[in-house]
C-alpha cells in the first residue's frame, strides 16, 4: 500500500493535490489528525484498481487553521506550520505519514521554506505616517532582515541601517513595518522619514520591499486590515472619495391603525472609491475582499469588523490605462454604535461674546 505523498513534507494547503493510495486490500481506514485534533476517521472501499482518492485535502486541513488576531500591537505574528497525522490501514498493512502544512488560499509558484523572499504583493509600496503595515516571510536559520531608513536631518538626507529581530525559525511571520514602529527600530523621527526598504536574506539570495511616505493632501483616506493568502495580517489604503449611503432598516407593521417600526438600525453603508490602481495593488485587493474577515481602520477609534456588501470592478484590460473601483461595505456587527462624549473645557471666549462676527 503506496500513497502519493512524502513523509515529513513541508507543503502548502492550497497545492496538496488529492491523496491517491495505491495496492489496498478489501477496505481502508484513514484518520488525519490535525494538530492533535481529530478531523477525519472513515472507511473506504477501493476502486477496480485497488485505489482509493480522498480529494481535496487542503480544504479539510484549512477548516482547522487557526487565524491570528488582527492586530498593529505585536512587533511580529509567527505562525508554525499545522502538523498533519495520516494513518492508513487496510487490514493487512499499515502505513503512516506526517506533514507539515502552511495555510494558502491560492496556488504559491514558490515551494515552502523559501527563506529569501517577501511574500507580499509590493516591490514598492506608498504609506501614509499613520498606516498599519505588515510585511511577510518564512524564517529559517539563515534568514536575516535588515531596514534601510532614509531621513532627512538638518537639511540632508541620511541613511540608517537596522538589523531586525526575527521570531524563532521554521515560522511564517508578518513583522510590523509600520512608520510609526520603523521610526521606533531606526531611532528616527517618524515626520523625518523619507522612505525605507526592508532586505530579506539567506545569506546567498535576495529581496526587497521599499516603502515611500506619501505625504499628498488626500481628502479622504481609508485602510483596511485583512488576512492575505497566507492567514497572515496584511492592510490595504485607499485615496478615492466615499460616498456615504447609510439605510434605516427594520421591519415595520401596523398595529390598530398606527405603523411601528420593530428593531431600528441605521446601517452606516459607505462606497469607497480606491483611487489609482497598479496591477499589483489591483492583486492585493482582490486578496483583501476574498479574506474571510476584513477590519476598517481608523487611527481615531478601534478596529471595525466590516463586511462587503457590493463591487463594481468594471474595467479594461490594465495597460497604459489607470484603473480604479469601487467597493460597498458596512459594519458586520449591529453592535457597533458608540456614545462617546467629552466635558466642555471652555474656550478662549466666555458667554458674553456673541456671534455678530460670524
Amino acid at each position: 500500500m503506496v500513497a502519493n505523498i512524502a513523509d515529513n513534507s513541508y507543503v502548502f494547503s492550497y497545492d496538496m493535490p488529492d491523496i491517491r493510495i495505491t495496492g489496498v486490500h478489501e477496505r481502508l481506514s484513514i484518520r488525519m489528525v490535525i494538530d492533535g485534533q481529530e478531523a477525519l476517521s472513515e472507511t473506504y472501499y477501493p476502486d477496480n484498481d485497488n485505489a482509493v482518492i480522498l480529494c481535496d485535502p487542503g480544504d479539510i486541513i484549512n477548516e482547522y487553521f487557526v487565524r491570528p488576531e488582527l492586530t498593529n500591537d505585536n512587533a511580529w505574528i509567527a505562525l508554525s506550520p499545522m502538523t498533519v497525522q495520516i494513518s492508513l490501514s487496510d487490514g493487512v498493512t499499515t502505513a503512516n505519514y506526517t506533514l507539515y502544512v502552511f495555510y494558502s488560499r491560492y496556488h504559491i509558484s514558490f515551494e515552502p521554506l523559501t527563506d529569501f523572499m517577501f511574500y507580499s504583493r509590493y516591490k514598492v509600496k506608498r504609506v501614509r505616517l499613520d498606516n498599519i503595515e505588515h510585511l511577510s516571510f518564512f524564517v529559517s536559520e539563515k534568514t536575516k532582515v535588515f531596514l534601510d531608513v532614509i531621513y532627512l536631518e538638518l537639511g540632508n538626507s541620511i541613511k540608517k541601517t537596522v538589523e531586525l529581530k526575527l521570531p524563532e525559525a521554521n515560522h511564517m511571520a508578518a513583522y510590523n513595518v509600520s512608520p510609526v514602529r520603523v521610526s521606533g527600530l531606526a531611532d528616527v523621527q517618524y515626520a523625518n522619514i523619507i522612505s525605507y526598504d526592508v532586505r530579506i536574506t539567506n545569506g546567498t539570495l535576495t529581496d526587497l520591499v521599499r516603502y515611500v511616505i506619501d505625504r499628498k493632501g488626500y481628502r479622504e483616506t481609508h485602510q483596511f486590515l485583512y488576512y492575505n493568502m497566507f492567514g497572515l495580517p496584511e492592510a490595504i489604503s485607499f485615496s478615492g472619495l466615499v460616498q456615504y449611503n447609510p439605510e434605516l432598516v427594520g421591519d415595520i407593521v401596523d398595529m390598530v391603525k398606527q405603523k411601528r417600526r420593530f428593531n431600528p438600525f441605521f446601517n452606516d453603508s459607505r462606497t469607497v472609491n480606491t483611487g489609482y490602481l497598479d496591477e499589483n495593488k489591483y492583486q492585493a485587493l482582490i486578496d483583501m475582499i476574498t479574506s474571510p474577515v476584513q477590519y476598517w481602520y481608523d487611527p481615531s477609534s478601534l478596529l471595525t469588523e466590516i463586511i462587503i456588501t457590493d463591487i463594481d470592478f468594471t474595467h479594461t484590460k490594465m495597460g497604459n490605462q489607470r484603473v480604479n473601483v469601487n467597493l460597498t461595505f458596512c459594519p458586520a456587527n449591529r453592535k457597533y454604535h458608540v456614545f462617546d462624549r467629552a466635558s466642555f473645557g471652555g474656550g478662549i471666549f466666555d458667554y458674553t461674546f456673541d456671534r455678530t462676527f460670524e
